[in-house]
């Protein structure tokens, strides 16, 4: 009687080298997939305002100041997006050029009372390329003939008020009586006086406070 033969070893390795070939495509697949989504979020961008120009503190919004910033961003809720939620607010903070407008970084309260007061700068005694939402620092100088004190000393400027927000740096016409800056500045209404007193009483003179953010 014959002997019935083993299956030939062959089966067995061709068998392990078919699963072996299937894990190896779901891998390929499964690596395709997680590629194609990670390229596809990549590209997703959510629409947030940045600011145009740095703004100190204390400067009204408006919504020229406003730029979009297509940016990828997890909290979105962090960010401010809705320019009208942002026009007329108050900046709590200083903010610079191009940064992301945080929702933090605008007054929920009511702002407290403010005053407009313009006051005249010779171009030669306000810092280059003053713009709105810098702070400066508001010196007056006893008129020319007034400048020397008993003795003949020197009376050295006065500081009239510390920080002062810009709201307008001002220009001259070039067409007018004035050569004059008439810079606005945006202040407490307390300090009012204070400003109109440097308007009226000497030669004003302006010294930026920091770079402005």
């Amino acid at each position: 009687m014959a002997v019935p033969t083993s299956p030939p070893a062959r089966r067995f390795r061709t068998d392990r080298h078919d699963v072996r070939l299937a894990l190896g495509v779901v891998l390929v697949l499964v690596a395709v997939v997680a590629g194609s989504r990670l390229v596809s979020s990549s590209g997703d961008r959510v629409g947030v305002w940045a600011l145009r120009a740095p703004l100190a503190a204390g400067t009204t919004l408006r919504a020229d100041d406003l730029v979009v910033a297509r940016v990828g961003v997890d909290d979105v809720s962090a960010y401010v997006s809705d320019s009208s939620a942002v026009a007329g607010k108050i900046l709590t903070r200083d903010v610079g050029a191009g940064e992301l407008l945080p929702a933090s970084a605008i007054s929920r309260g009511a702002p407290a009372e403010r005053r407009l007061v313009t006051v005249p700068v010779d171009p030669l005694h306000a810092p280059p390329g003053l713009a709105r939402g810098d702070r400066v620092d508001v010196y007056v100088s006893p008129k020319d003939g007034a400048s020397l004190g008993q003795g003949g000393a020197a009376v050295l400027p006065t500081l009239v008020l510390a920080g002062a927000l810009v709201a307008d740096p001002g220009s001259t016409d070039p067409g007018g009586a004035s050569t004059q800056l008439g810079v606005v500045l945006d202040v407490a209404a307390k300090d009012a006086d204070h400003a109109v007193a440097a308007a009226r009483g000497g030669d004003v003179d302006l010294v930026r406070v920091g770079t402005g953010g």
